[in-house]
């Protein structure tokens, strides 16, 4: 393992490790494809040294690579445009190749955190193959320790190809699926940032695989040139010219004739967005749209889909965004919106849920303005109850009658990886607030206002018609301890769902005692129970009279950066794995 570094990333202990591969095969046999895999896992060792270190073991970040690479083969002897002419004729992409990575939790680990990688590569046809047949393959990633030995497993299979058949291997019957496993025992280097060079591997990597189009070309060019002349001097030499029948030999890897290219990128499909993201305000939109890593061509919606969207990316997935017509609100609303969307693109796999909503504090869930509320399912709800859809009991209390969808269990998953996260290593939620602001200087009302967070006495109405707390009798504001951290804090747990907002803190504290509801919305319940969702709300008010627009923005904001955050570190296999609507529907295959 050449060129593997000890150090810190993020002021933790980390492990930057490289991989170097050269594969081999057998006479008359080339590789088709191959899917490098590696599993860290703890050594159940006793801990060592300081215990305030001890973490969960070995965890994967997310700085990895080469994580989605994919290209075309240059043939010199008949040109590029004539090659990829000659294939788009036989229906087949023979000069295609790619590799991609991804990155999962292992089997028993209830942490949910990931601890494999996987590097799976498609070859182009034979002989166009170049990706497994250089001299070297490099692959690499950045791993978190808690400075206790820990195991690494290495494990490839693959394919080859002969004329008239595939072979695999290891073989299929191969009951244990052997591997290579090392114990490593980490070393402490604090003063070594690995910082700036995890965050260009991925680059570095893929620098290492393709060749740029203009360096490719010219050395189709000489490459022909060179042909060419040789051509001339056979000639001179009376030697009988190559049969029109007989095929060209292939040039061998590393020759100038055969070098890996980046394709230009294609236009993006409506099947190339898995994953949608609705909101109910203008506030709500803008703070999505800033949290796009990648702004998107627009596509074209269905004919009577009245919808705006924006497209882009986040983390390694495609995203549609929209809102809610202006002025337009409740769960009606939000599902005729999602069914437009769903419709225009068929392949979502799931909704986000992204906006503002009414916290409820209490001595379970210290809710502050500006913190994130979460769906989760709870008390055997499915994270979202409906709480104008119900009926009240003769002792006061509300029953809800039925129940709504829980969010897909690939996105409670990443919640569960994302909460140990935080624990580790803390939320990136500030950093994407501070990146939103220097990307784009005039959401600077999109931060944390200076007004005090106030939550009043749940029988104390706002005097009217002020529209803050400023006439306020702030006797009536109960104490509450100060944060060490302004930093939004987020919780996961039930959050209500109605047509109404939400105004009356009484009635607030007395649904929130008999369904344990910590948030209340008005759009997810017509989300949850006809499509995949997950909601996020960000605490703009505590849902009673003393509500105003203060902290809208800001709310908007941390909502938004959490579901950066989510979808960064949600894998790309698992929504892969996820079934669209139309797949869910009754009679699909």
């Amino acid at each position: 393992m050449p060129s593997s570094q000890w150090g810190t990333l993020r002021t933790l202990p980390a492990w930057l490790l490289h991989l170097r591969l050269q594969f081999g095969q057998p006479s008359g046999y080339k590789l088709a494809n191959a899917k490098i895999e590696l599993v860290f896992t703890k050594a159940d060792e006793p801990s060592r040294g300081d215990p305030s270190l001890t973490k969960l073991g070995p965890i994967v970040t997310s700085y990895f690579g080469p994580k989605t690479v994919s290209g075309e083969v240059a043939d010199p002897r008949r040109g590029a445009a004539a090659f990829q002419a000659a294939a788009a004729e036989a229906g087949d992409e023979l000069e295609q190749w790619a590799l991609r990575a991804y990155t999962w939790p292992i089997e028993g680990d209830n942490t949910g955190l990931h601890r494999r990688v996987e590097w799976i590569v498609r070859e182009a046809r034979s002989p166009y193959q170049t990706v497994l047949h250089r001299d070297q393959v490099s692959v690499g990633l950045v791993l978190e320790h808690d400075l206790e030995p820990f195991f690494v497993a290495v494990r490839i299979e693959g394919e080859l190809q002969q004329s008239r058949r595939w072979f695999r291997f290891p073989r299929i019957s191969d009951a244990e699926q052997p591997s290579v496993s090392v114990r490593v025992a980490p070393c402490a280097d604090p003063a070594h940032a690995l910082d700036e060079v995890a965050r260009q591997l991925n680059k570095t990597l893929t620098a290492q695989i393709v060749v740029p189009r203009s360096q490719s070309t010219n050395s189709v060019k000489r490459a022909r040139r060179a042909e060419s002349d040789e051509t001339a001097a056979h000639v001179q030499e009376k030697k009988p010219k190559r049969s029109r029948a007989e095929p060209a030999e292939p040039t061998e890897p590393g020759e100038p004739g055969e070098l890996p290219c980046p394709a230009a990128p294609p236009p993006r499909r409506c099947e190339d967005y898995a994953i949608g993201w609705i909101c109910a305000l203008p506030v709500e939109l803008a703070a999505a749209q800033a949290m796009l890593q990648e702004a998107h061509p627009r596509l074209p919606a269905g004919w009577n889909d009245p919808n705006n969207y924006l497209f882009g990316s986040i983390g390694m997935h495609n995203v549609i965004i929209t809102s809610l017509p202006a002025g337009v609100y409740g769960t009606t609303s939000a599902a005729t919106v999602a069914a437009h969307m769903q419709a225009s693109f068929p392949h979502l796999k799931f909704f986000l849920m992204v906006g503002i909503g009414g916290g409820v504090p209490s001595e379970d869930a210290d809710l502050r303005l500006g913190d994130i509320v979460v769906s989760k399912p709870k008390l055997g709800y499915g994270g979202v109850v409906q709480y104008d859809y119900g009926k009240a009991m003769a002792d006061g209390s509300f029953q809800v009658t039925g129940a709504l969808n829980k969010p897909p269990q690939a996105l409670l998953a990443t919640l569960a990886r994302l909460e140990a996260e935080d624990m580790v290593n803390g939320s990136q939620i500030v950093r994407h607030l501070e990146n939103m602001v220097t990307r784009y200087p005039h959401m600077s009302l999109f931060t944390r206002p200076e007004e005090d967070d106030i939550l009043f006495e749940a029988d104390y109405v706002h005097p009217v018609p002020t529209a803050d707390c400023s006439e306020c009798d702030h006797a009536r504001a109960l104490k509450r301890l100060c944060r060490a951290s302004d930093a939004p804090r987020v919780h996961c747990g039930l959050i209500a769902s109605g047509n109404s907002v939400m105004k009356d803190a009484m009635a607030r504290d007395k649904l929130a005692q008999s369904l344990g509801i910590i948030c209340f919305e008005m759009e997810a319940a017509g989300l949850m129970d006809s499509f995949p969702c997950l909601t996020i709300r960000g605490v703009c008010d505590y849902a009673d009279s003393h509500k105003n627009k203060t902290w809208q923005s800001y709310a908007a904001a941390t909502a938004a950066a959490y579901a950066k955050e989510l979808l960064c570190m949600l894998p790309v296999r698992q929504v892969e794995l996820l079934p669209t609507k139309i797949e869910n529907m009754p009679g699909s295959p």
